[in-house]
């Protein structure tokens, strides 16, 4: 908010410059943004008194004005007939710069020369009107700099005022009190009397509808005012905060609501319609707090017409509304040059409804600002007494009426403070003294005791609910820069090391290492990105308020993300690998949903390779990164199982058909993750061209397994023989039993078996295998006859077991 350095220091008395008085406030209260002198433009314009007025020899629209600026007499042509001989007018001498940017010259106009300008209103940055010439006061002497004339040598300090604080410190009085208490002085303001005058309270009829979302309000009737332009004391103000005059009755709402932090606004009484009444019977104005009707319009101040809803909450009478509450009042309803009598509202409003109600219409106003804060109610009586004092001062009229409506009053509460704990949360020894002058200094009442004070917390004071916020004032206004540091005493201890982010860590490394990029995406997914993969059927949690329609559905999968990932990517790169580490949400019969960590990587292949991509290699492909992976965390004896299998928590149609199996350890039947082909028919849904292999493990689990699998196995002291066999084999024979047979036949001497080679023969519906097998023993150097003896054993065993034929 922009503040008036000129009534801060009429308010608070301080005598420190523009500058300090921003840097004190930074360092205590709340950031200066800026600092700007106003009336820097008009040192070239001054106060002159008019003592001649002829009619242009040339020129029947124009005038050849004579003013006096006291040390000398000017000639200045001039177009504007609202003036006369006796009258002082601001004059902008030549060299002037003027705010909106015009330079002043000595001109000859139509033959008469002319040295300088009278101006009007707005071509000085005092307002909008440019109807004339401005007329000053005729106390004025000639020659007086204007901005020292309207007080407008000023400053305006521009600070960042926290949310918390907006319920006091939106205002002049708010900061005043602040800057006295940084003074180590009182605040020297009659705040508690203001008070309201008593009045009748026959003249209008106020009623709340809607009384949690309108805690208070006062309505009051003024008669007989006259609409005419504010003094310059208050359009100075106004003007140096940013807000431009309109006339004596809006300025003095918007003088009150910066100076208390109250907003106000002004009806012209005479649009608000009437409704008959009992008890006497008789038609008298009606005002009605409620909610919009769904639907309903209303053309604002700024000329914009708002439809409202029904969460909405507007000021309107008998047959329309007249404002919407808190946030801009209504064009039909406002004060005009023709009003001469007025309703005045003062009122409290809920916080939460304000903002809600601008935020979605887009508006934003000084009201608004103050009121979405959340305001004292008691405010509202302060600001409309102030308001009744200044438009009687300023526009006359005489007050007809008042009614409060205040059914749940708010009062003082009290907070006990624990000296002891508040040295000890400070760090600091302060005494009780320097404490209770501190808060009575922030117009707390204060009782003392021996070893705890107790503050009485005026209702403006919102933000003070607890004594860690008593500490939080003390401490700020005796300066924190006064605290001597200290180093904490406490144990050193080193922070607990969290396994599963390490475990995650190891497996993203290794992954990396193997040519893997990791990718992270929301965990949302939509309602057609869970169809395209086959999850469309399966319960998900629903967001309410989604940032789009394709982020509306938590996710219960990684994949549909992750196949849009390889989409994307297609684009650009034939074939990658990338994997992805993250949370899945389960919906079940508690509040919050089941979690899971899982793992999901994909290898994507090169379909335009000639001979690649006929058969199973994108499935070998994918096993043999699930088999590298389980070997550097030291989990052993894995192993590939499609019996009766079903993806990890997934629909089976996400999966190929036959390239599909669960990945199991020996010794146990559970899956610890999961292993295939993507649907070729999911890969079309997603405009996915090639295939694509994945795997799925579940962190949690492979943790646990690594965990309990992982022993130390040292080096052999003895060399191994490798062998390599082929074989053809029908397309039948799983590749498993191939293993299983190989392993049966040779025994303990048999140390690994792997797969290097497959290549299928569609016409003649067989495929031809290639391994590895390592032989080795424990305790001595086998021979190479043994291993020769070893390898005819097995491929006898493979011939009778499961017919094959070895390739000699």
């Amino acid at each position: 908010m922009r503040y008036s350095y000129n009534w801060l220091k009429e308010l608070s008395g301080t005598k420190l410059s523009p500058e300090k008085l921003a840097e004190l406030l930074t360092m205590r209260a709340f950031e200066a943004e800026e600092i700007r002198k106003t009336g820097k433009n008009l040192d070239k314009v001054v106060v002159g008194k008019i003592v001649g007025i002829e009619k242009h020899p040339d020129a029947d629209k124009l005038q050849v004005v004579k003013v006096d600026i006291k040390n000398k007499k000017l000639n200045i042509v001039c177009g504007a007939y609202n003036i006369a001989i006796g009258q002082k007018v601001p004059v902008a001498l030549a060299g002037a710069k003027l705010p909106g940017g015009l330079k002043i010259k000595k001109a000859e106009i139509r033959g008469v020369k002319s040295y300088g300008m009278l101006c009007a209103e707005d071509e000085l940055g005092l307002g909008s009107d440019h109807s004339g010439i401005l007329i000053l006061d005729k106390k004025l002497r000639p020659g007086m700099n204007l901005a020292e004339a309207l007080k407008l040598d000023d400053a305006m300090i521009d600070l960042d005022i926290l949310s918390n604080r907006g319920h006091d410190a939106l205002s002049h009085i708010g900061i005043a009190r602040e800057i006295c208490a940084l003074e180590n002085k009182k605040f020297d303001y009659d705040y508690e009397g203001l008070k309201m005058p008593s009045a009748k309270t026959d003249k209008i009829k106020v009623e709340i509808q809607s009384k949690e979302l309108c805690p208070r309000y006062i309505g009051a009737v003024m008669k007989n005012i006259e609409i005419k332009e504010s003094p310059s004391w208050i359009k100075s103000r106004l003007i140096t905060c940013g807000i431009s005059p309109v006339n004596n009755v809006v300025d003095a709402a918007n003088y009150v609501m910066l100076e208390l932090g109250q907003p106000l606004h002004c009806f012209d009484f005479g649009k608000i319609k009437t409704m008959e009444i009992p008890n006497p019977k008789s038609k008298i104005p009606s005002i009605f707090i409620r909610n919009a009707k769904k639907g309903e319009k209303i053309k604002l101040l700024d000329e914009s017409i708002a439809e409202l809803m029904e969460d909405d909450l507007v000021i309107a009478d008998s047959e329309k509304a007249l404002a919407i509450a808190g946030i801009m009042g209504g064009l039909d309803s406002g004060v005009n040059p023709k009003t001469k009598n007025i309703f005045l509202e003062a009122a409290n409003f809920n916080p939460m409804l304000i903002r809600k109600t601008r935020m979605r219409l887009g508006i934003k106003t000084e009201s608004s600002d103050r009121f979405e804060r959340e305001l004292d109610p008691n405010l509202a009586e302060k600001g409309m007494a102030r308001l009744i004092e200044i438009i009687s001062e300023t526009a006359g009229g005489k007050l007809e009426s008042v009614k409060d409506i205040y059914p749940k009053k708010v009062l003082p509460w009290k907070i006990k403070l624990d000296l002891a704990y508040l040295n000890r949360l400070l760090g600091e020894d302060i005494s009780p003294k320097i404490v209770k002058k501190i808060l009575e200094n922030l117009e707390l009442r204060v009782t003392s005791h021996e070893s705890r004070v107790e503050a009485e917390i005026p209702t403006f004071r919102i933000d003070l609910k607890t004594q860690e916020d008593l500490i939080e004032e003390i401490g700020r206004i005796y300066g924190y820069e006064k605290i001597k540091p200290r180093p904490p005493l406490a144990p050193v201890k080193p922070a607990k090391a969290n396994d599963q982010k390490m475990f995650e860590r190891e497996v993203k490394n290794i992954l990396a290492g193997g040519g893997f990029l990791e990718v992270c995406n929301y965990s949302f997914y939509g309602v057609k990105d869970a169809g395209l993969a086959g999850l469309g059927t399966i319960k998900h949690l629903e967001l309410k308020n989604p940032m789009n329609p394709n982020q509306a559905l938590m996710r219960i999968s990684l994949i549909p993300n992750l196949l849009k990932n390889i989409r994307d990517n297609l684009r650009n790169y034939k074939e990658f690998n990338i994997f992805e580490v993250g949370r899945v949400y389960w919906p079940n019969s508690e509040v919050l949903p089941e979690e899971k960590i899982v793992l999901v990587g994909a290898v994507v292949m090169n379909s335009s390779k000639k001979g690649e991509n006929s058969g199973a290699e994108g499935f070998y492909l994918a096993k043999g990164y699930v088999d590298h992976l389980l070997s550097r965390l030291g989990v052993m004896g894995q192993y590939y199982d499609d019996f009766n299998s079903s993806p990890l928590e997934t629909f089976r149609t996400l999966w190929h058909e036959s390239r599909s199996a669960e990945i199991k350890i020996e010794g146990s039947e559970k899956a610890v993750g999961y292993l295939g082909e993507i649907n070729p028919f999911v890969l079309a849904q997603f405009g996915i061209r090639q295939r694509v292999a994945m795997f799925e493990f579940d962190m949690g689990e492979l943790k646990k397994i690594s965990e309990t699998e992982r022993e130390y196995a040292p080096i052999s002291k003895y060399p191994t023989i490798v062998r390599d066999i082929s074989m053809i084999v029908d397309k039948s024979v799983k590749i498993s039993d191939v293993l299983s047979s190989i392993q049966a036949s040779g025994g303990n001497l048999v140390l690994d078996v792997d797969l290097f080679d497959i290549f299928e023969n569609e016409k003649e519906n067989e495929k031809s295998l290639a391994f590895h097998i390592i032989f080795g023993s424990a305790d001595r150097t086998l021979e190479s006859k043994e291993a020769d003896a070893l390898m005819e054993k097995i491929a006898a065993d493979l011939e009778r077991e499961l017919g094959v034929k070895i390739r000699k």
